[in-house]
């Protein structure tokens, strides 16, 4: 596959932005491109929404704005992740104390 075929070009908040894919064929390539794309576009999206919402900010300070809401939701997905990890795991382990309990009664009764 040659370089340019390597590259996938993307217009964020009204500029280009060449991002460099690593695949080994044309479906990777394919699944890849729609991937950055779909991530372009959500980002595009998240600065034009900013940039709604400010008042005489730079491209740069619109774009460092962003960044921090967008990572400001992934903090949050984490949190709410880790959360329902931590429920699952303590369910789970009440589940197996109440088995061994079960299982210990009817070896014993």
């Amino acid at each position: 596959m040659s370089e340019n075929n390597r590259i996938i070009k993307v217009r964020i908040f009204g500029e280009e932005y060449p991002i460099k894919g690593d695949f080994n064929d044309d479906q990777e390539a394919e699944e890849y491109r729609q991937h950055v794309l779909k991530i372009a576009r959500y980002v595009d999206e998240k600065m034009h929404e900013m940039a709604e919402k400010s008042v005489n900010r730079s491209p740069k300070n619109i774009a460092v704005l962003t960044v921090l809401n967008i990572a400001d939701e992934l903090f949050c997905l984490k949190r709410e992740r880790e959360s329902q990890l931590s429920n699952i795991s303590e369910k789970a382990d009440m589940l197996v104390d109440r088995i061994d309990s079960e299982l210990h009664s009817a070896v014993s009764g």
